[in-house]
């Protein structure tokens, strides 16, 4: 099987100005497009930078006018709790998700100072629930206390957990065992034949790729998934088709 074969689809890459960029970072749209011509990607979901350190408001808005007529990048909005009314504002939540065809979005409760727990983001996530919005979360901005109640919570609201290590088997295998609706990232889960397992016992649609683009070069990420012990259907799902269904089932 081929690297154009897997058909990708990026769940994780961002666009934008950071306070302190990396050495290999790049800033626009066309540079991530470029990059991802060079890794044969096909498609991938991007957020802001803006969004993530400075104000979501405006990185979104940001992100909206970066991605405009770009069909294989889909945006990927970075949302907050309703309670300050930042996002919303007096609009019902879901009609304004709707309204805006918000389909993914990324959640920063430890940067941007809120808890995952029902009384704080409840609201939040019943309505990204219902619209059956993706839910993207960096494994650093929560705890595993905090991820299995909102997971067992709000069982429609597919999360995939971004930034995961070569430790976290005894958490996320526990998680999979209560909840059909966690999904890896796989680009850091560094598990020797990690993927083979998860397959086996769990199903490939527990797996969804994703870069990390432009901190990490996407080439470390779609290497042990081309050279998996796995079928070519496995290696679709987790490359992309996964991804594609979940965000065709959100709206």
């Amino acid at each position: 099987m081929t690297v154009a074969e897997l058909n990708l689809f990026d769940c994780h890459t961002r666009v934008g100005r950071v306070g302190v960029p990396p050495p290999t970072h790049f800033e626009t749209t066309a540079d991530l497009l470029a990059e991802l011509d060079r890794q044969q990607i096909v498609e991938a979901l991007v957020f802001h930078a803006t969004a993530q350190e400075l104000s979501p408001p405006r990185g979104n808005e940001l992100l909206r006018q970066e991605l405009a007529g770009q069909g294989r990048l889909h945006p990927c909005f970075v949302l907050l709790p309703p309670g300050t009314q930042e996002l919303a504002e007096d609009e019902d939540l879901v009609a304004w998700l709707r309204r805006e065809q918000i389909r993914a979005v990324r959640l920063f409760p430890k940067l941007h100072g809120y808890a995952l727990a029902e009384w704080c983001a409840g609201g939040l996530l019943a309505a990204l629930e219902e619209v059956r919005a993706v839910v993207l979360l960096d494994i650093g901005q929560t705890s595993w206390e905090e991820l299995a109640p909102m997971l067992q919570a709000h069982p429609r609201l597919h999360v995939i957990l971004l930034e995961p290590f070569y430790r976290v088997d005894r958490y996320v295998y526990n998680l999979w065992e209560r909840c059909d609706n966690l999904h890896l990232e796989t680009a850091t889960y560094e598990v020797h034949r990690g993927l083979e397992t998860v397959c086996e016992r769990f199903g490939p649609q527990r797996l969804v790729f994703g870069s990390g683009l432009p901190v990490r070069d996407a080439g470390g990420a779609i290497a042990p998934l081309l050279y998996a012990d796995l079928s070519d259907e496995a290696k679709q799902l987790i490359a992309g088709d996964t991804l594609r269904r979940l965000l065709k089932e959100a709206g």
